[in-house]
């Protein structure tokens, strides 16, 4: 799994738009995007605006992925905007119960259980 820096642009037309500039695993990416996931940011956009969306490879991009500028981002901590893990996931457990869990421990979940572990 191969670290870099991801753009990552939503448009809710006049509601408005998310975001955000963060560090993500490309695995991560591919499973965020292709999984159809529902990502739940809560009100962001204002009060009752309840914004939830599924992110497609569109809405992500890769700034670089070069280790040096990877490293300096860290450091620095240049992360700004939204980040779509740090969010709840929004769905149900495979046995019909709530899921309370990020976008993050939902992949990683999912990760986990195609390895067998």
């Amino acid at each position: 799994m191969k670290e870099g820096i991801y753009k990552m642009e939503l448009s809710f037309g006049r509601m408005g738009e998310l975001k955000g500039k963060f560090i993500a695993t490309d695995q991560y990416v591919k499973e965020l995007t292709s999984g159809g996931l529902e990502v739940y940011f809560g009100e962001v956009l204002g009060k009752h605006s309840e914004v939830y969306c599924k992110i497609n490879e569109s809405d992500i991009e890769l700034v670089s992925d070069n280790e040096d500028v990877v490293k300096v981002f860290k450091e620095n901590d240049l992360s700004s905007g939204y980040n779509p893990f740090e969010y709840t996931f929004l769905g149900t457990a495979s046995d019909g119960s709530e899921d309370d869990m990020t976008v993050l421990e939902k992949i990683e979940n999912i990760i986990k259980e195609r390895q067998g572990v």
